[in-house]
C-alpha cells in the first residue's frame, strides 16, 4: 500500500507538468487550429534560460519563473509575428507542420551548438530536501513545482473565463470571422495566444530544472506527451488537457509499479492508440 500511495503521488506530481504542457499546446490549437510541433523545444529553451539565470546571476529557479515566462512570451510573440502569421495566410496544414517541426530542430541543434551535449543540472540548498507524510516521501522541489503548476492552471482558467482578453480569445476560437466582425483584432489575439502557449511551456521548463537534467533534446519526450494529452483531453479543451495530463502521469507510474518501468512508454502509447480507436468508433456511431 505504501508503494501504491507513493506511485500515486509521483504520478500526480509528474502529471502536473504534462497538464501544463498540454494546456499550452491546446490553447494554441484551440484558437489558431495549428499543432505546435516545437512545443517540447520551447520547454527546453525555458530550462536553459533558468540555468543561465541561476549560473551567472544567482537567481533561484522558482524566482526566475516570472522572468522566464515573460521572456518566453515575447519569444513566442516574435515567432508568431514573423513566421506563423505568413504561413497562416497560405491556409496549408503542411506548411505549418514543416515550419514548426523545422523550428524545433533549429532550437534543439542551436542549443547543441551553444551549450554542447553535456547534461547539466541545478542544485540548490533544498534540492535534496524531502517531506515525509505518513508512508509517502515527497521531494520538496517537486511539491513546490506542483503547487506553482496548480496556481498557474487556476490563473489560466480564470483569465480565459473572466477577463476581457480571455473572452476575446474564446470568441476567436469559436468563430474568428464573427469575432473580427464585432471588432476584435484577430491578429493581436493570435499573437497573444501563441505567446501565452510558449510561456506555459517555459514555466514548465523552469520548474523542471530542480529535478531534471538540462540537455538540448530534453523537451522531445515532453513535447510528444503534450500531443498525447491534447488528443486524449480533447482538441481545444483546456480542462480536458489538465485532466488528461494528470491521467497520463498516473498511468506512467502505475505501469512502472505493477508491470515494469521499461514498459511504461509502451503502455502509454498503446493506451493512446486504444483511446483514438474508441473515440473514432463513438464518433462514427453518432454520425
Amino acid at each position: 500500500m505504501s508503494m501504491f500511495l507513493q506511485a500515486c503521488v509521483n504520478g500526480l506530481l509528474m502529471g502536473g507538468f504534462y497538464a501544463l504542457m498540454g494546456m499550452g499546446q491546446n490553447i494554441i490549437f484551440g484558437v489558431m487550429k495549428i499543432v505546435n510541433f516545437c512545443h517540447g523545444e520551447m520547454l527546453m529553451v525555458g530550462m536553459y534560460l533558468t540555468l543561465i539565470l541561476y549560473t551567472y546571476f544567482g537567481v533561484d529557479p522558482y524566482l526566475a519563473v516570472p522572468l522566464v515566462a515573460l521572456v518566453m512570451f515575447c519569444f513566442g510573440a516574435v515567432i508568431q509575428h514573423t513566421l506563423i502569421t505568413p504561413s497562416l495566410g497560405t491556409k496549408s496544414f503542411t506548411n505549418l507542420l514543416f515550419l514548426t517541426v523545422g523550428l524545433g530542430l533549429l532550437l534543439s541543434n542551436g542549443a547543441l551548438v551553444i551549450f554542447g551535449s553535456e547534461y547539466r543540472s541545478i542544485r540548490t540548498g533544498y534540492s535534496q530536501t524531502y517531506i515525509q507524510l505518513g508512508p509517502v516521501n515527497m521531494a520538496l522541489p517537486r511539491l513546490i513545482s506542483f503547487g506553482v503548476l496548480i496556481v498557474v492552471a487556476i490563473t489560466l482558467f480564470a483569465f480565459l473565463k473572466y477577463s476581457t482578453l480571455g473572452k476575446q480569445i474564446r470568441a476567436v476560437s469559436q468563430n474568428p470571422v464573427g469575432a473580427e466582425v464585432v471588432g476584435i483584432d484577430v491578429k493581436k489575439i493570435y499573437l497573444l495566444t501563441y505567446g501565452l502557449g510558449v510561456a506555459l511551456a517555459g514555466i514548465a521548463g523552469a520548474l523542471l530544472t530542480q529535478f531534471y537534467t538540462v540537455f538540448p533534446t530534453a523537451g522531445a519526450s515532453f513535447g510528444l506527451r503534450a500531443l498525447i494529452v491534447v488528443v486524449v483531453g480533447g482538441l481545444g479543451s483546456i480542462p480536458g488537457a489538465f485532466l488528461a495530463g494528470i491521467f497520463l502521469g498516473l498511468l506512467e507510474t502505475m505501469s512502472a509499479l505493477f508491470i515494469s518501468p521499461s514498459y511504461s512508454d509502451l503502455i502509454v502509447f498503446m493506451t493512446f492508440i486504444i483511446i483514438l480507436v474508441l473515440r473514432q468508433t463513438i464518433i462514427a456511431r453518432r454520425r
